[in-house]
């Protein structure tokens, strides 16, 4: 599989500064906003070729402009076009006036405009382009009854047949950090520029659809100003492994120590141990709890599973191991602690999972060998918040995550968020295949792996994080996400490791080519 190198993901301010640079450069902002509708012209004709019914969601800012722009060249083709929404077009300002005054002069006597208030029978189109908020929706300016009234009808409406292209974001969603309340839901977003925080992460994987980047004809700036520079990356895959070396043996690809499984839990254990496996470790040890070490290799007797009753023991294993992987079903009792407390104590890479959390200092200084793996829950635990904090900002609880337990990690869930010691990350792939029991224990089990191997934390967690994505998709693609359990993706990582998930297309984000500008 042909894996695209990171992408740079924008807040709104750098968006905007962006912009003026553009502007500065001697661009106007009619000319990029002439360029963004006719993007959204080509992408609409191109995705639904037979259209011909297409209403315009308008807001009172310059996204509006756009949708006017793609109005007007519609129109010109023959198009039936209604406009609605929460502002009269004549009271936009600036380019998006003036794009208004421009589709009334060539389209003065067969444009059709809602009656403004009245709600359009829901079948009447066949597209609705989104044009209402673009990136001038944020906390601070919350959405009032009307804009939530004009949301919530493209939602039937999309539900009743009509299909949805959004300009740059779906109205409702937030650009910074891909939160919303009452939002948009779109079949495909036409981001204009450069890619937005908010698109590929929280909500946006949810109500974006597929997205399509559209330079606009801007090529990227060399040395750009620091308010200017992202430092959020989008990453949408990893290469898998070269051939397995003729010559290479079991101790060439390294040891993992699974310290987990309580009573009652040993499928945390043993799924974290075969992902071990499956990505590629030489060996796998499992340290857990004596009650179930004889039943826990049953279907699996690679794995070599050790039942401790005192931390004490778990000294020889630790003397074999080159990563451990700490937390998966680990409980919270004395065992449990027990053992988190020994394992805390080494220098050896290590990745802290599930209940292993619960066991960490309230606050450290930073050690690169380390990765924790919350999911919001947990992390929500570990920052003394609510989840929904945690959601409203995955961004912000990312970094207050490594600044307070000073290690490398992941903030699992939609679109998660990988932090390293001076940049984040966004994994642009996955499926809900994986929004299953068991899927971050075999996330921790591949990362592991892949610490045992040789691979430095910051390189494996990125590399397993997108794999396991990737499997996901792989799996859902051969079977459907309903019904999908964590142990199904053992195969389809491996497939994923070797290479053979080549059919496995990137349909989530389309990137112009190379050094070609679209929309000149």
């Amino acid at each position: 599989m042909k894996m695209q190198p990171p992408l740079p993901l924008y807040t709104s301010e750098q968006i905007r500064a962006l912009e003026q640079a553009v502007f500065d450069g001697g661009e106007t902002a009619e000319q990029l906003m002439a360029r963004a509708g006719a993007a959204l012209f080509s992408v609409m004709q191109t995705t639904w070729p037979d259209a011909r019914r297409v209403g315009v969601l308008l807001g009172s800012g310059q996204n509006a402009g756009d949708g006017l722009v793609l109005a007007r060249l519609a129109r010109a083709e023959g198009f039936r076009v209604t406009l609605f929404g929460w502002c009269r077009p004549e009271q936009l300002h600036g380019a998006a006036h003036r794009a208004w005054l421009e589709l009334k002069t060539a389209c003065s006597d067969v444009v059709v405009i809602h009656e403004w208030g009245k709600v359009v029978a829901q079948d009447d189109f066949d597209v609705i382009v989104d044009a209402g908020f673009g990136i001038g929706l944020s906390p601070s300016r919350p959405l009032n009854a009307e804009a939530t009234g004009w949301i919530e009808y493209v939602y039937a409406s999309r539900h009743d047949g009509a299909a949805v292209l959004a300009a740059d974001l779906p109205s409702g969603l937030i650009a910074d950090t891909g939160s919303a309340g009452p939002v948009v839901q779109a079949d495909v977003t036409v981001c204009f520029l450069a890619m937005k925080i908010g698109l590929v992460t929280g909500r946006g994987p949810a109500v974006s659809g597929r997205i399509v980047l559209a330079n606009l004809g801007i090529p990227p700036r060399k040395d750009p100003p620091k308010k200017q520079t992202p430092d959020v990356q989008l990453v949408l895959g990893a290469e898998s492994f070269p051939p397995k070396p003729r010559d290479g043996h079991k101790g060439r690809f390294g040891t993992v120590l699974i310290v987990a499984g309580n009573r009652g839990m040993m499928g945390a254990a043993r799924m974290a141990a075969e992902a071990a496996l499956r990505i590629g470790a030489g060996k796998v040890i499992v340290a857990t709890h004596p009650e179930h070490a004889a039943t826990l290799a049953i279907g699996r007797p690679e794995l070599i599973v050790h039942g401790l009753d005192a931390a004490t023991l778990l000294d020889e294993l630790l003397a074999q191991a080159d990563a451990i992987v700490l937390g998966p079903g680990l409980g919270r009792d004395d065992w449990a602690k027990q053992m988190a407390a020994r394992v805390l104590s080494t220098q050896l890479p290590l990745i802290i999972d599930a209940d292993g959390l619960g066991f960490l200092p309230p606050s450290a200084a930073m050690n690169s060998l380390r990765i924790m793996t919350p999911h919001p829950g947990e992390a929500a635990r570990l920052l003394g918040c609510t989840v929904a904090e945690i959601e409203q900002d995955r961004l912000a609880a990312a970094r207050a995550l490594r600044d307070r337990f000073g290690m490398l990690g992941v903030l699992k869930g939609a679109g998660s968020v990988l932090f390293l010691p001076d940049e984040l990350r966004v994994c642009g792939r996955g499926s809900p295949a994986l929004a299953t029991a068991g899927s971050g224990d075999v996330l921790a089990g591949m990362i592991g792996g892949l610490l045992a191997l040789g691979i430095v934390p910051s390189e494996a967690l990125p590399r397993a994080v997108c794999w396991h994505a990737l499997a996901g998709e792989l799996l859902a693609e051969q079977s459907g996400a309903w019904g999908a359990v964590a142990s199904d993706l053992f195969e389809p990582i491996r497939a994923v490791v070797n290479g053979r998930a080549n059919g496995l297309a990137n349909d989530r984000v389309t990137l112009p080519p190379a050094n070609v500008s679209l929309w000149r």
